[in-house]
């Protein structure tokens, strides 16, 4: 297949109109794939970056063969626009019901001897400030490497992808010790510094699929998804979507090397899922074993190379993951963790209360986990199949909605399976949204965590209800002096 200029111009003036099918570099554009439009066997499609040249594609020759909007002038085998692009650019992909794009490795550039996995990828912005969104809309996109917003050492961009519809991405990238570049992630989500990348699943049948093979049957080999490295980043998983990793090996780094790097990780309603053999949020790393990089990556929870990130699941979301959170991170949510859940950061189940479903073993060492209580019968709670280990964590009891505690009144907050061992050494607790004086004790027996009012507590007044006593009191003193004097 050979796509002309005179077809891309053409192209580019029925985007414009909101006619195109087929491709176009224009600043800006809008180009959309249906059906019956296949296009196969490209190695790179860049959207955002900074050219706004037309370019003679073909499948069977030349070494680099691009398909895009504002594809690198500057990249061999492409000729620079005329004139010049002097600014960023945008751009925007839709592949709609019907439509695909299949991208190839580009041989002897992925890996050794030459380490060109740009070469090999969809690019959502990757210049100084040009952006790049692509929507797959029903659609397919397969490509070894997706990189959305920055990444091997190019300058701050903005990425976005949209995954709805039944629409279908598969990063095909083997990150394990026979792919191309062992530990390398498929998916790469703000991985710049300064850089921005949002990735959303929605929808019943949407999927991002990093597994390298059949996203059912969980093949024991798969790519990695690296979100917020130096940057921004982010992943929703939504409405029934699902991101689906290999159980076996892939990893999900959360900010796990630069503390510049930011990540937020949702996994939100019924049907929405998220696999992966582990996600490390906020963690350092420590060394792989025997120094193989395709080997699946250690955290070190004493390093400080590691940024903040939260992972919440909620609303029947569901994580199929063990779950590493450093002191950069925050789990929170009222969905079902499947895997173990090991942190020295903050975890705050419910969503303002809720139960957190932990369907493995859970262990907080250090760090601080937060509980919320509305009332009697609703606060948060962590409900752990297997054990659960608590060694010198800070226990912060948050009184919630103006609710204060009658003595005797007892909230089981942690819970285990049965014949499951709880263990609770060195923990401190405070509480808030009550006045001082509040008298309480902690309990860890029969498999559960318990707290017991001793006596009754005193709300502290909500910020709106303290202004309006405050209004309230300064018109009776101003009632008073006018009352003393007409006395």
């Amino acid at each position: 297949m050979t796509i002309t200029n005179r077809f891309l111009r053409r192209a580019a003036m029925l985007a414009a109109a909101g006619l195109a099918t087929g491709f176009a570099s224009t600043v800006g554009a809008v180009v959309v794939v249906t059906d019956p439009c296949t296009v196969a066997a490209f190695n790179s499609c860049y959207i955002g970056v900074d050219g706004t040249d037309t370019q003679t594609l073909t499948t069977t020759a030349g070494p680099y063969n691009f398909v895009g909007l504002g594809v690198v002038a500057a990249e061999p085998g492409i000729t620079p626009p005329s004139p010049p692009n002097t600014g960023p650019v945008s751009g925007t992909l839709n592949v709609n019901a019907g439509g695909s794009i299949s991208l190839n490795y580009l041989p002897g550039t992925i890996g050794a001897p030459t380490f060109r996995p740009v070469d090999n990828s969809v690019l959502l912005g990757v210049s100084g400030g040009s952006s790049g969104t692509l929507n797959v809309n029903g659609g397919s996109v397969t490509t070894p490497i997706l990189i959305v917003g920055n990444d091997f050492g190019r300058l701050a961009s903005t990425g976005t992808a949209n995954i709805s519809a039944g629409g279908k991405v598969t990063a095909m990238l083997d990150s394990g010790s026979g792919g191309p570049i062992p530990g390398q992630a498929a998916v790469n989500i703000g991985r710049g510094a300064g850089s921005t990348g949002t990735v959303t699943v929605a929808g019943a049948g949407s999927e991002l699929n990093v597994n390298a093979g059949n996203g059912a049957t969980q093949t024991s080999t798969g790519g990695h998804i690296s979100v917020g490295r130096s940057g921004s980043g982010s992943i929703s998983v939504m409405d029934g979507g699902q991101v689906l990793g290999s159980r076996a090996f892939s990893t999900i780094f959360g900010s796990t090397s630069d503390p510049a790097g930011t990540t937020s990780i949702l996994v939100d309603g019924a049907g929405s899922k998220l696999t992966a053999n582990q996600i490390l949020l906020g963690v350092g790393l420590g060394a792989f074993p025997g120094g193989n990089f395709g080997a699946l990556p250690v955290p070190d929870f004493n390093s400080l190379n590691h940024g903040t990130g939260t992972l919440n699941v909620r609303n029947g979301g569901e994580v199929v993951a063990n779950v590493s959170v450093g002191a950069g991170g925050t789990l929170r949510g009222n969905g079902t963790i499947t895997g173990n859940v090991t942190s020295t950061g903050t975890v705050a189940p419910g969503n303002s209360p809720g139960t957190l479903k932990i369907a493995g073993d859970f262990t907080q060492t250090g760090g601080v986990l937060e509980i919320q209580i509305a009332n009697a019968t609703d606060f948060d709670i962590i409900d752990v199949d297997g054990f659960a280990s608590l060694n010198n964590v800070l226990i912060e009891f948050l009184f919630i909605d103006g609710y204060a505690p009658t003595a005797g009144t007892s909230y089981n907050f942690l819970q285990v399976g049965p014949g499951s061992l709880l263990t609770n050494v060195g923990a401190t607790y405070q509480y808030a949204g009550l006045q001082p004086g509040f008298d309480y004790a902690v309990t860890s027996d029969n498999g559960a965590m318990t707290l017991v009012a001793r006596n009754n507590g005193v709300a502290v007044p909500e910020p709106g209800t303290l202004a309006l006593l405050l209004a309230g009191l300064s018109g009776f003193a101003v009632r008073r002096r006018a009352a003393l004097r007409h006395g």
